[in-house]
């Protein structure tokens, strides 16, 4: 056989030595010879039904021992290109190699949003009974505020409510919607009376604030209210859902759960333990744990972040950022340690600054987050001249991996906008097919009538 070959190339015929191709002997052209399927005795060439505008290309992987990808093609083509000629992604040269990292890039972000932004096919677990649809139906409407009009109508209501939620504890603290029952006069007179022992301080306003007054009726019954609304939500979402195991999953359904314990644990304490809060000071403390527990339900307004895809990028970009935030994380604790050390002992002739290196922790955080309360602030000249690097530092350290946090953000926005405009594209042209009932409306043609016409 002879060193020269033809290759014809979805009709384009290219001529090059055998010896040339054969340099790369596990690739498809590497192996060729006229026994193969591909080799055409009658023009004596090798027939590929590849695009030819790629195949240049190809050839010039075999003629120069490297492989470069035009950057004006997509990134799939030249994957499948290389696939079906048998030649390795790793033999891609690597100022080329960006066409298909960011190919395979896209494509991964791309399947994250699909299964992100889909929506959970609970048909496929529900029962074909009138039971099981009713459940569907009332898991979207719990769940897809988009699935109808009464969904997006349910879905401001629990909003509405969440944020009432969220402010009623603001409220039980304010001393001018608070009833004054008692007196500290009165309080730690029957106290002495009954032989009980108080543990409220007398200085402290705040304790005396709690124990002197309660929460008006009207705020007692709308936050019993609230959580009976939440406690038929939440067991709703229990019992409408198939999939438990998936639902058990979304940290969203976990809080529920818990925040369903802890809102009833404070309505049975005031209920029925209101008097021994007073002289129980672990009961009190627990009361107030659980309080401050239930401002949580402001997470709750993240269920709503199915109607704002932005909202759910963020959520993305900061699961997909995880490295970059640890990393802050690590770099800013290294760099407060540091400058609590230097600021300790650049301090330590100052007998009214620093006591202690945790004082200057304290001080490098508020510092190098560019809060600066002014509690605690260096004196002497060296001080102050780390004071200043430190807020150098602290800007440096912080700008960087937001910046990479933030353009991750962008880019993600950027690719869900794509993906969106592509699905209102399909779903466009799947309107305009013709229904089954619209193709039979279509009056036949007879034959016998195109040969009259044509007569």
């Amino acid at each position: 056989m002879d060193d020269t070959i033809r290759i014809n190339v979805g009709g384009t015929m290219f001529t090059t030595k055998l010896s040339t191709l054969q340099k790369y002997p596990d690739t498809l052209l590497g192996s060729i010879s006229i026994e193969s399927d591909c080799y055409s005795k009658d023009d004596k060439s090798f027939y590929f039904d590849r695009n030819p505008e790629l195949f240049n290309t190809i050839l010039d992987y075999y003629r120069n021992g490297c492989l470069h990808l035009p950057y004006h093609l997509c990134g799939w083509l030249w994957k499948t290109e290389l696939e079906f000629w048998k030649i390795p992604l790793t033999d891609i040269s690597e100022c080329c190699h960006k066409t298909i990292s960011t190919y395979n890039t896209r494509v991964d972000i791309c399947d994250m949003l699909k299964a992100v932004f889909s929506p959970l096919n609970q048909s496929e677990y529900t029962s074909p009974s009138g039971i099981g649809k009713l459940r569907h139906r009332l898991w979207l409407f719990l769940n897809e505020p988009a699935s109808s009009t009464w969904a997006k109508v349910f879905s401001f209501i629990y909003l509405s409510i969440v944020l009432v939620a969220s402010s009623l504890p603001c409220l039980i603290t304010h001393p001018g919607i608070r009833i004054q029952t008692l007196n500290a006069d009165t309080i730690f007179t029957l106290a002495a009376l009954n032989n009980v022992q108080m543990w409220i301080n007398k200085d402290n306003p705040k304790e005396m604030q709690l124990a002197t007054s309660k929460e008006p009726d009207w705020l007692y019954s709308l936050g019993l209210v609230i959580s009976v609304f939440f406690s038929v939500e939440t067991i709703l979402r229990v019992l409408t859902c198939s999939t438990k195991n998936k639902f058990v999953k979304e940290w969203l359904n976990i809080l529920d759960i818990i925040l369903f314990v802890i809102m009833w644990i404070c309505y049975g304490i005031k209920q029925n333990y209101e008097k021994e809060l007073l002289s129980n000071k672990h009961l009190a403390y627990f009361l107030c744990f659980c309080e401050a527990v239930s401002v949580l339900r402001l997470f709750r307004f993240f269920r709503l972040a199915k109607q704002y895809s932005s909202l759910r990028i963020l959520f993305i970009t900061i699961k997909e950022s995880v490295k970059e935030l640890l990393l802050l994380l690590i770099t800013f604790i290294v760099f407060s340690w540091m400058f609590a050390n230097l600021i300790y002992y650049t301090e330590v002739l100052e007998s009214e600054t620093f006591p202690n290196m945790l004082v200057g922790f304290w001080w490098s955080v508020v510092t190098m987050t560019t809060v600066g309360y002014g509690d605690v602030y260096p004196i002497g000249p060296l001080g102050r001249v780390v004071g200043v690097l430190c807020s150098l530092c602290g800007l440096l350290v912080l700008a960087m991996p937001i910046a990479i946090i933030a353009g991750n953000f962008d880019g993600l926005c950027k690719q869900n906008e794509e993906r969106e405009a592509y699905a209102k594209l399909q779903s466009k042209q799947k309107s305009n097919i013709p229904k089954a009932w619209e193709i039979s409306k279509i009056n036949p043609i007879y034959p016998s009538k195109l040969i009259k016409n044509n007569t």
